[in-house]
């Protein structure tokens, strides 16, 4: 971590992420309220927190379900056919339904989380998938628990 970024992650810095891990919607003077600093300030500090990317972005959270999609689902792959990384990502760019891809370590290569419409779409995606190796499928269930938030590191759990 580079001086600047710990710099700006003292307790306040923390505190103005975690705000807007919450609502990335709220004033700056509200924020500035909340972290007791004024509202040039907390613009100047999130401001620098965008520049030196620990900020990456703000978006919009979208209920799946409320736009058409029936489940998620995690697929693990692993790349039988010796199939290089950019063959296999070039192929999931096709399939707007993948939003997030992960290369990991271990007995899989690849961690993709997709929504699903229906059950149909997702054979039909299987299918198209498998030519790049073995699948396992996952259906997601509620979440459990875990707020999907950053929070400062710990040294033991």
């Amino acid at each position: 971590m580079s001086s600047d970024c710990s710099k700006l992650l003292d307790p306040t810095g923390w505190r103005i992420l975690e705000v807007l891990q919450e609502n990335c919607r709220i004033s700056y003077k509200e924020l500035g309220r909340r972290v007791g600093l004024s509202t040039p300030a907390v613009i100047e500090r999130v401001r620098r927190m965008e520049e030196e990317g620990i900020i990456e972005g703000y978006r919009a959270v979208v209920n799946p379900r409320k736009v058409g999609y029936s489940f998620r689902v995690m697929l693990a792959v692993s790349s039988v056919y010796n199939n290089p990384d950019h063959v296999v990502m070039k192929a999931l760019e096709e399939v707007p339904e993948v939003i997030r891809c992960w290369s990991v370590t271990g007995s899989n290569d690849f961690y993709m989380e997709a929504l699903i419409p229906s059950m149909e779409f997702l054979q039909e995606l299987l299918t198209k998938l498998s030519q790049h190796g073995r699948i396992v499928t996952s259906i997601v269930l509620p979440v459990m628990g875990g707020s999907g938030r950053v929070t400062p590191p710990r040294e033991r759990p």
